[in-house]
């Protein structure tokens, strides 16, 4: 047998380098070291994959056409996974949380877009009539002045506490919330229960002022 390149081979030679300068120099805090045990498991199944591809398929093409067709579909569920939205909050909350509300009838569809932007209102409660499975999996947030939370240019960071269900006037509404401060993000479990019975109240009676 004939060991040849392959993409399989060639993307773990690359995860290899990478591997190995995350090890040297792992950066101050040692993430370098957690990338590199990380990297290890994914870098020997891809090389031994490739190793039994070579040695079984005798075409060199048909073996390039596999190997090409497993990282384009891992790179695929990778992406699908990392599909993310950006809540746009204001740059001084009436409260230390924001929430997204799902399934609230005559309220407006989130975007159906690869990744979407949407901003905030002011009090932090966001309904949406979409559901709770369609959206996406990842979060970001900035500020309407366009600062980005969790990063070196503010103190402000954000947390997401929780999904859960809650009934109003009988339906039950999905929901998750995050917390934003400065102080992120450790909060007590009676913190986050009191959090829930506000979000609760506000939505019921924002729900039965405008009926929505």
């Amino acid at each position: 047998m004939k060991y040849r390149p392959t993409p399989l081979n060639i993307a773990c030679g690359t995860a290899i380098g990478v591997a190995i300068y995350a090890a040297i120099r792992p950066g101050p805090e040692g993430w370098g070291y957690l990338m590199t045990l990380y990297l290890v498991p994914y870098i020997l199944s891809g090389l031994i994959i490739d190793f039994m591809f070579q040695k079984f398929l005798q075409r060199y093409l048909l073996t390039f056409t596999f190997e090409a067709i497993i990282l384009s579909t891992v790179y695929f569920c990778y992406s699908l996974e990392e599909r993310t939205k950006t809540l746009i909050i204001p740059d001084k909350l009436q409260s230390h949380f924001i929430v997204l509300i799902y399934g609230v009838d005559n309220s407006a569809k989130l975007p159906d877009t690869w990744n979407y932007s949407v901003k905030v209102p002011s009090n932090g409660i966001l309904l949406t009539s979409s559901t709770f499975e369609s959206d996406l999996p990842e979060t970001k947030m900035k500020t309407y002045s366009g600062i980005e939370l969790n990063t070196d240019k503010t103190e402000l960071g954000w947390a997401r506490i929780t999904s859960d269900k809650f009934e109003c006037q009988g339906k039950t509404f999905d929901y998750q919330f995050w917390m934003v401060d400065s102080s992120c993000c450790v909060y007590s479990n009676h913190q986050i229960d009191s959090i829930k019975v506000i979000i609760k109240r506000q939505f019921c009676g924002q729900l039965t002022k405008y009926n929505l």
